[in-house]
Order: C-alpha cells, then sequence, then structure tokens
C-alpha cells in the first residue's frame, strides 16, 4: 500500500527534471548560435590573416600618387660650352662656342629622345691684300646653327649617376663669310668684294659621349655634360667640309 501511493509523485518529479533538462538545453543553443553569428559577422569584417590591403594607383580615387600625365615624361634641356673646329674645310674657321635648348622626351628608364636648336658662334679671321699691295687682317664670328634629333642611352637605368651613348641627324645652316679679297674701286674709291662666301646648308650627323647626374633620385632633374661629334657635309664647294666637336654641360628639368 505504500509502495503504490509513492509511485505517483516519482514520476510527477521526474517529468519536471527531464522538462528541466530540456529547457535549459534549449537555451543553451540559442545562445551558442547567436555568439557564432556575432564572430562569422566580425572575422568577415576583417582581412584575412598574410592579406595586404591594395593601395589605389596613380589616378585611382583614393590613390596617394599623383596621375602619370604623358607630359611628365617630357623635359627642358639648356646648355653651352666650347667648341674646336676638327676640320676646318676651306680654313674660315678656327673655334667657337655653343648654345643649346631642347626638349627630351624619357620615353625608356635608359633611353631619351630630344628635339633640339644648337647655336654655333664660330670664329675665324679675313686676310687679304688691297689693290695698293697693304695686307690686311680682319677677325669675325659666323653664325650657324643645327636643328637635330637625338637619342641618348643611358648605361645604367636607374642610378642617379650615368654614363651615356648620344647620336643623331641634323641639319646643319652654315652663315656666310665676309670677303677675303679686294678688287678693283667700284664707285666713288670704295672697294668691291670678290669672294664673299654665301650661306649654306646641308644635313650631317652626329655622335658622342655624356655623363648625367641626377639631383634627385626620384625625379629626372639632372646636371650632364658631353662631347659630340658633329660632321657637316659639305655645305659648298667654298665651305668645304666642316667637322665640329662641341664640348658643353648643361642641365635637364
Amino acid at each position: 500500500m505504500l509502495s503504490s501511493r509513492r509511485m505517483p509523485c516519482s514520476v510527477a518529479g521526474c517529468l519536471l527534471f527531464l522538462s528541466f533538462l530540456i529547457s535549459s538545453h534549449a537555451a543553451a543553443q540559442s545562445a551558442n548560435q547567436t555568439s557564432g553569428n556575432g564572430s562569422a559577422g566580425s572575422s568577415s569584417a576583417q582581412s584575412a590573416p598574410g592579406q595586404t590591403e591594395k593601395i589605389p594607383q596613380p589616378g585611382e580615387l583614393g590613390s596617394p600618387f599623383p596621375e602619370d600625365h604623358a607630359w611628365r615624361h617630357f623635359a627642358l634641356e639648356l646648355g653651352g660650352g666650347f667648341v674646336p673646329v676638327l676640320n676646318k674645310g676651306a680654313g674660315l674657321f678656327s673655334h667657337g662656342f655653343n648654345v643649346t635648348a631642347g626638349v627630351v622626351d624619357h620615353v625608356h628608364p635608359r633611353l631619351d629622345l630630344a628635339l633640339e636648336v644648337q647655336y654655333f658662334g664660330l670664329q675665324g679671321s679675313s686676310k687679304y691684300t688691297d689693290i695698293y699691295g697693304f695686307q690686311h687682317s680682319a677677325a669675325y664670328s659666323n653664325t650657324d646653327f643645327a636643328f637635330d634629333f637625338a637619342a641618348s642611352y643611358a648605361l645604367i637605368s636607374r642610378g642617379r649617376n650615368s654614363p651615356y651613348l648620344v647620336g643623331g641627324i641634323g641639319y646643319y645652316y652654315i652663315g656666310s663669310v665676309p670677303p677675303s679679297n679686294l678688287s678693283t674701286p667700284c664707285s666713288s674709291g670704295v672697294l668691291c668684294p670678290t669672294n664673299l662666301v654665301n650661306s649654306a646648308d646641308k644635313l650631317g650627323f652626329q655622335a658622342g659621349v655624356g655623363f648625367r647626374h641626377r639631383l634627385y633620385s626620384d625625379k629626372d632633374l639632372a646636371l650632364f655634360g658631353e662631347g659630340r661629334y658633329h660632321y657637316i657635309a659639305s655645305a659648298s664647294s667654298a665651305f668645304g667640309q666642316i667637322s665640329v666637336f662641341p664640348i658643353s654641360a648643361g642641365i635637364r628639368w
């Protein structure tokens, strides 16, 4: 009789205990799912280990670099120096000076192309004997121009100091030369020149070596010094063939 009375109480207690376990397990699963979603969201916001953030390139939004415009490849050039005359042709020139200005295109770390205008002030001396037998000598400065297209190749591509080779073709203008002889009087006792050498123009070529020093490692601002051999084709029968070797220095920026 006693045992039959205790059974209902034991069954009721077991049922209450089971319901408590089920509710506790369901709450634990819900909490784990919530925490899992939160950790997944935070991990997706972070980059994967070992992966670096991509930096926007020049021209892209947010890039820290200036946009790489085509005109940034160009530079100006200015130089000058002394001009020895190697082949004097008809002997009308001895030495002189030059001034060079140009535009340089940095097409490659090693290769530059340039359009240049060079002024040569070649010196000469005119000697003659007048109709009375007196000898005279008069110095003069000739005006000559070279319009050339040249290419230079740096032996060290990205170094601040580098020797380079240079060469190209040119169009040369040789100015007129004062007369070196006088003849009989023309009118009012004025002596007339007999062998004035008129101006002429011819093609030619050039080749040489140089050295450049960049003032900054990340810019093209540079100082240079070079020597170029200029072969000027026979401009006329009076001038003959002329060769000059300008030794000049300057700056490109």
